[in-house]
């Protein structure tokens, strides 16, 4: 209950000389109980993420606090996930506080008349504008009676994880030779090793507690631009010939048959022998969260990037 005539202690003596103090120690207390920073999503970086990583094979987990760039991959002109986004989420109003956590030392003074006891005084961390404004924020409570304020939310949590993921990008694989050749299939693959879980985990409190949830990756797909005007999506990564089988013992479903050569494509270095396509392979990973008492829910997608080059020639027929 608030007692409309202000207690001395609590009220005028706010008004009159505590305020400032009190103003400075409720902004130093809502940075002291509030960590949840914003949720946002992981954005292109080259930066390595403020946890380490270990990497099992099959499950790669990252121990991680709040903060962090996502860290990029290795691969052939590769980038680190992508897009950004997201926001900070919304402070939770009234959120109060005992008045000995916003002023160490000091309990608000004696009750109310007519308050019921045991009590105590609270203090709205949201109430942090006039002298005014802070005294009606400041109320007395009944034991077990002061509203709760929920923990961090488990979904911008689980969006803080996200954000700290450390995906590698692709390394391409152009195959059977290293020149390809009109009409004949270039298989097109990524390095396996990348291909598995990938997950992070972060930890926010506030005045109502604390929250984990854990982000995780999963790839999806891959996308190929061949550099000729052609787009293959493979649902995997691929599968790189093998020059110690025969042809026909192994198969692939990622490639693609050019139907020209590259000598009209740009060179580095001036010799039109030289021209080249560019291929660029594009990884989509699925993102989700999950949190206490099995809360989950799914993120935005990212995705990882690198890009090679491949000389096209044509085969020349010799009549005889």
């Amino acid at each position: 209950m608030e007692d409309p005539r202000i207690q001395d202690f609590v009220g005028a003596e706010m008004l009159n000389r505590g305020a400032p103090q009190l103003v400075s120690a409720l902004i130093l207390t809502a940075v002291a109980v509030t960590v949840v920073p914003g949720a946002a999503l992981a954005g292109t970086g080259t930066g390595a993420g403020s946890g380490g990583c270990a990497d099992s094979g099959s499950t790669v987990t990252c121990g991680s606090g709040l903060g962090g760039d996502p860290g990029s991959g290795g691969g052939n002109s590769a980038s680190g996930p992508s897009p950004g986004g997201g926001g900070a989420p919304q402070p939770h109003c009234p959120d109060y506080v005992p008045y000995s956590v916003a002023v160490p030392g000091a309990d608000g003074g004696p009750p109310p008349t007519g308050a019921v006891q045991p009590g105590a005084w609270y203090v709205d961390l949201c109430a942090v504008g006039s002298p005014q404004g802070i005294a009606t924020g400041v109320q007395w409570f009944a034991i077990g009676q002061a509203p709760g304020t929920p923990p961090p939310d488990p979904a911008t949590v689980g969006a803080q994880a996200a954000s700290e993921l450390q995906l590698p990008g692709p390394s391409l694989a152009l195959s059977p030779a290293a020149t390809g050749y009109v009409n004949l299939a270039e298989w097109l693959s990524v390095a396996p090793s990348i291909w598995h879980l990938f997950t992070t985990s972060a930890h926010a409190c506030n005045a109502g507690g604390c929250t984990t949830a854990t982000a995780t990756a999963t790839p999806a797909i891959v996308t190929w631009n061949t550099g000729d005007g052609s787009i293959v999506t493979c649902s995997g990564p691929g599968t790189a010939y093998n020059p110690d089988l025969s042809a026909s013992a192994q198969s692939t479903n990622c490639s693609h048959a050019y139907t020209a050569t590259s000598a009209s494509q740009p060179n580095l270095d001036g010799n039109p022998n030289d021209a080249a396509f560019t291929v660029s392979a594009t990884v989509t990973w699925t993102v989700s969260w999950s949190g206490p008492d099995r809360s989950a829910g799914p993120l935005p997608s990212l995705t990882t990037h690198a890009s090679t080059s491949l000389k096209v020639a044509q085969i020349e027929s010799v009549n005889t």
